[in-house]
């Protein structure tokens, strides 16, 4: 059974090493929208939103290697939704170099990078940390 929780920085940041992905502007305040998937004993994923309600950024999407292929990422991305539904996000966006099959499963879709609202310009992700060849994605969420 997977269960959610807010995980220690130290725990997001050592998966999230461990995969590659961009870290560097990750503030304690961050982790406030970070949620770790757990087997009840450690975390096995873990994924981050940053809000600028009615747009989100969806980041950081890990799971560990020997749980791949499992269900875990869907869980993830799942919740993720569910709490940008929570938080007034209508439109989700992301950056991918190695994952768009997996997201196109959920209805995220390829957009132009120009084609991001200016909030999501901002970020240091969007700005420096993923390189132009990383594709930017969206998502409409509807409300449940």
């Amino acid at each position: 059974m997977i269960s959610f929780h807010q995980p220690a920085s130290a725990d997001a940041l050592g998966l999230l090493d461990a995969a590659n992905l961009p870290t560097a502007d990750l503030t304690e305040a961050h982790f406030n929208y970070f949620w770790a998937a757990t087997d009840g004993r450690h975390p096995i994923g873990v994924v981050g939103l940053e809000p600028f309600a009615p747009y989100g950024l969806l980041r950081s999407l890990v799971v560990c290697p020997e749980r791949r292929n499992q269900g875990v990422g869907t869980h993830l991305v799942q919740h993720a939704e569910n709490m940008a539904r929570q938080l007034n996000i209508t439109e989700l966006y992301l950056f991918t170099a190695t994952a768009q099959e997996f997201f196109e499963k959920f209805d995220f879709h390829p957009v132009p990078r120009r084609s991001a609202p200016e909030v999501i310009r901002r970020t240091r992700e969007f700005r420096e940390l993923c390189p132009a060849n990383s594709l930017l994605m969206r998502k409409y969420l509807l409300r449940s």
